[in-house]
């Protein structure tokens, strides 16, 4: 009896196991794979920031100038690239995953900045893509404090190379 049942548990697990692997999906097949630089624009995005007083978020919806960012030295395989805005290069981590192409800037003060691109159609030369920033250096200035800075930003990525 108890053999049996021994071999019903190492079954169920062999099951589960292969069962696991047929269903996982590769990062081959994600289009934005072998991109390797891509320009980035931005038309739209949402702020935040905290009532002093109660402390709760809101939130607003702008159209600024375009936001616009260059991705180049993109390697998948190191998980590496670097992203060219506003602040100039800098290096990022890029993680490819079955839907999607992440990248993730972070400084030594605090600063996180990641940008996802969403896959498509495999054909396609334009992608989704959305860009967020977080911000908090704080400091206390007379008649000055400074605020957490967050925004996210919606666009399209175009692949270059």
């Amino acid at each position: 009896m108890i053999k049996a049942g021994c071999v019903a548990v190492a079954m169920v697990c062999l099951t589960l196991l292969t069962g696991r692997a047929t269903l996982a999906q590769s990062t081959d097949k994600n289009p934005l794979a072998g991109v390797k630089a891509m320009k980035c624009r931005f038309s739209i995005y949402a702020s935040g920031a905290w009532s002093k007083q109660t402390q709760e978020p809101g939130a607003q919806i702008r159209q600024p100038e375009t936001l616009t960012l260059d991705i180049d030295e993109i390697d998948t395989d190191s998980g590496s690239g670097r992203v060219t805005g506003t602040a100039g290069p800098a290096d990022v981590t890029a993680l490819l995953t079955i839907s999607s192409l992440h990248f993730m800037e972070r400084s030594v003060t605090g600063t996180l900045n990641i940008t996802t691109v969403f896959a498509g159609d495999p054909d396609a030369k334009t992608f989704r893509a959305v860009h967020a920033r977080h911000d908090y250096l704080p400091m206390n200035l007379p008649g000055y404090q400074s605020e957490p800075s967050v925004s996210q930003h919606y666009g399209v990525c175009e692949s270059t190379k």
